[in-house]
C-alpha cells in the first residue's frame, strides 16, 4: 500500500506550497489540479529511490535510451 503524508501551506499571493514525503520507493505520478483542471505540467512523473545504486542504474538506463533515440532520429 502507498502512504503519502502531505502538508499544505497557503501564501498571500494565492500560491499553495505542497510537500509530501513518500515512504516507499517507486514511480509516482502527481496530479495537481486547480478548480478541477490540471495546472500546467500536471501530471508530474517522478521516481523515488531507496539507494544511490538504484538511482545510478536508472540514470544509466535513461541515458542509454536517449542515446538510442537520438541515433534513430538521425537515421530518419
Amino acid at each position: 500500500a502507498l502512504r503519502v503524508e502531505m502538508q499544505r501551506e497557503h501564501l498571500q499571493d494565492r500560491t499553495i506550497l505542497c510537500r509530501y514525503n513518500p515512504i516507499e520507493s517507486g514511480h509516482y505520478i502527481i496530479s495537481v489540479k486547480w478548480s478541477g483542471e490540471h495546472v500546467y505540467g500536471s501530471p508530474f512523473h517522478t521516481h523515488i529511490f531507496e539507494y544511490q545504486e538504484q538511482l545510478d542504474q536508472f540514470r544509466h538506463q535513461l541515458n542509454t535510451y536517449h542515446l538510442f533515440e537520438q541515433k534513430q532520429n538521425k537515421e530518419l
